[in-house]
């Protein structure tokens, strides 16, 4: 399973939609893609207390579980201040050092422009190594003028394309039984 992390909390948001498109993809390929949206799923800031010992399913407990279950990972986030979203911010920090360790991680950020969405993805690659990952050489960055039928979309589409390539083509690290 490839595990796609959504930190937006907007219902149409555009990394919503590109992750989405990400999702398609990875699908395509023959891999089964299971969306987490932060803000549905783990809406509640996760509890400092319990990060050694989560409770059996506390919030914090399941996002470990689907992170040891997945063979790779997307993270998508909207930018803000030139920075990924603090939902993500939240539930990447309560997984362990270990979380993502051989495992493939693609990057997607939507920004108002492209520079903030391409730093919120180098970003993103520093928490990626502190886990353990390998970010995907291939991130998405994006605005909602990509999504635009023409030369923009048709770039977004070969770029979620090499997204896809990349981390299908990862030598697969059989998941975690817990």
């Amino acid at each position: 399973m490839i595990l796609g992390i959504l930190g937006s909390a907007a219902k149409d948001s555009v990394s919503r939609e590109i992750l989405l498109r990400a999702g398609e993809r990875l699908t395509r390929g023959g891999s089964r893609f299971r969306l987490v949206d932060l803000a549905v799923e783990f809406p509640e800031a996760h509890c400092l207390e319990e990060y050694d010992e989560p409770p059996p399913g506390s919030q914090t407990a399941q996002l470990r579980a689907l992170a040891a279950r997945c063979e790779a990972a997307v993270l998508a986030t909207p930018v803000y201040h030139g920075s990924y979203s603090a939902l993500l911010k939240n539930a990447l920090d309560h997984l362990t050092g270990d979380a993502l360790t051989g495992r493939p991680v693609g990057l997607i950020a939507a920004g108002g422009g492209p520079r903030g969405a391409g730093t919120a993805c180098d970003q993103l690659r520093t928490v990626v190594r502190a886990l353990g990952g390998w970010a995907a050489p291939t991130h998405v960055a994006t605005t909602a003028a990509d999504l635009v039928s023409g030369p923009a979309l048709d770039f977004l589409d070969a770029r979620l394309d090499a997204l896809a390539a990349e981390l299908l083509s990862f030598p697969a690290r059989a998941p975690d039984s817990s």
